[in-house]
């Protein structure tokens, strides 16, 4: 056998000090876990981002989520320019483009953050194959969230099915090891020719496109500043404000969380610094820091049950008869259900790709308790529509909306969408803004227009009465526990006979 020459030898070191980080929802530089970890392990690397065709979804790059994606990508790589390191960014499936730009460029080592979803899952594990047949070392960490689903367990070892239990142990958790950490901040030193790979630029959004311009400012840079300032404004009143469409009172983060222009575990490091500096703000930042809990709950049920992205939670209202009314649906997601509150919601989310969160738990009740229609029609819809349509979280707040996830909304607390306006909007400016036929119409009657004492040209009449509504909901959702209950006991009377 022949054996290798010097320069093969030297070409093999060299190459060991060289890596490729592929960037997927951790669109940024700061505080990010498996870039750190690449720059432990070499001296020269090149970023990549590969733009997947199953990643874009049925909507392509058309949607708010993709385009608010496409140019978190583009800051991105602004940013690394400015650090003179050239992004790269392929187009195809990562299991053939990736193993291509590491041959091209002579790299030895691949990080990424791992994905939770199960069809993130099943796509590193087609790359983690790959790569590793090859030689290749390959690096995976959590970045996502905070805590992985194992972490978070109960004293037996299960996973936690109800949210409070849960986040008394994330805090636990966190007291014992915080795990924000200036060092996550490291890149490695210099960059990597990419060779012969191949690099496909895509155009910037544009800032002339109507609907582009109405997406949030993309980019690490611009989630930082939004943190900044939510927790030196709105944070202070967040525990009194967070439930009001009409006010400005949330972070409005999760699009930037969603694809890790910035991390979770920056923004509760954060909101407690900024506790400690002003014991004031603890009751805001305390309830908004449960909000990321929920984050990590929603996630790591995910993690643990991915049949929730196709089945209830809870199997019993798997049984639930949905109407298939679609005009029904079409209303809904057009607003045009003759409830106001409802209605401004979906146009909102229509021509904005964001929605106020509690609006979102009024609509999806309104779609799956007064329209009886299934929660995975709404799921699918929010997904698609939403800037930051995110699996795990999209699904959580359905099924709790819905009745069937974890740590449910009971079947029989059913919201009335005219209460709900009256107590969260009720000088009705939210509506006035999205519903502009209702504009005129006094505060008394904005939320119920059907008692105003003229008829509102080109606003419907409810498609559905409220009681009614409730009725038929409350008597689907009993039969279909009966159902269950009935299966349970004959499939015990079986076992028995046996």
């Amino acid at each position: 056998m022949r054996g290798d020459s010097e320069d093969d030898r030297e070409d093999r070191a060299e190459s060991a000090g060289r890596g490729i980080h592929w960037f997927r929802n951790d669109l940024r530089l700061h505080d990010n876990t498996a870039l750190a970890a690449l720059a432990d392990r070499v001296e020269a690397w090149l970023p990549v981002f590969v733009l997947d065709p199953e990643l874009l979804g049925a909507g392509g790059r058309e949607t708010p989520r993709a385009r608010f994606l496409l140019g978190c990508v583009d800051r991105l790589g602004d940013a690394l320019a400015r650090r003179g390191v050239p992004l790269q960014i392929l187009e195809g499936e990562p299991a053939k483009v990736l193993p291509e730009l590491v041959r091209a460029s002579g790299a030895r080592v691949v990080s990424w953050n791992v994905g939770a979803t199960p069809l993130a899952r099943r796509r590193d594990e087609r790359v983690r194959r790959v790569l590793e047949d090859a030689g290749i070392e390959v690096v995976t960490c959590r970045d996502h969230t905070v805590f992985g689903p194992g972490e978070i367990r109960t004293g037996k070892g299960d996973p936690y099915s109800v949210y409070t239990p849960y986040r008394n142990a994330w805090w636990s958790r966190w007291q014992e090891a915080p795990r924000w950490s200036a060092a996550r901040s490291r890149i490695p030193k210099a960059t990597i020719p990419p060779g012969r790979g191949r690099r496909a630029r895509f155009a910037s959004l544009g800032a002339e496109d109507e609907a582009a311009a109405q997406l949030p400012t993309p980019g690490e840079d611009a989630a930082r500043r939004r943190l900044r300032a939510f927790l030196s404004g709105p944070a202070r009143r967040y525990h009194l404000d967070r439930d009001r469409p009409d006010i400005d009172g949330t972070s409005r983060l999760s699009p930037y969380l969603r694809f890790g222009a910035i991390s979770a575990r920056h923004c509760v490091s954060e909101g407690l610094r900024a506790i400690e500096a002003d014991p004031a703000l603890e009751a805001g930042i305390s309830k908004w820091l449960d909000e990321i809990v929920w984050r990590e709950f929603y996630a790591a049920v995910l993690e643990n049950e991915p049949r929730v992205l196709g089945e209830s939670y809870r199997r019993e209202y798997d049984g639930v008869r949905w109407s298939r009314d679609e005009s029904h649906f079409e209303a809904w997601c057009e607003g045009r259900t003759g409830y106001p509150f409802v209605d401004a919601g979906m146009r909102q989310l229509r021509e904005t790709g964001w929605m106020h969160n509690r609006v979102r738990m009024i609509v999806a009740s309104f779609l799956t308790k007064h329209l009886l229609i299934d929660w995975r029609r709404g799921e699918r819809h929010f997904f698609e529509a939403l800037v930051d349509g995110d699996p795990a979280s999209n699904n959580g707040g359905w099924q709790w909306a819905a009745s069937t996830g974890t740590d449910p909304q009971p079947y029989f607390r059913i919201f009335n969408p005219v209460s709900q306006g009256e107590r969260w909007d009720p000088e009705g400016r939210y509506v006035r803004r999205w519903v502009p036929e209702l504009r005129d119409l006094d505060a008394r009657v904005l939320h119920a227009p059907w008692k105003a004492d003229r008829p509102i040209p080109g606003y419907p009449a409810p498609i559905v009465e409220h009681k009614a509504a409730r009725e038929r909901a409350l008597e689907a959702f009993a039969a279909a526990r009966a159902g269950r209950q009935a299966d349970r006991a004959e499939g015990q009377a079986d076992r028995a006979e046996r």
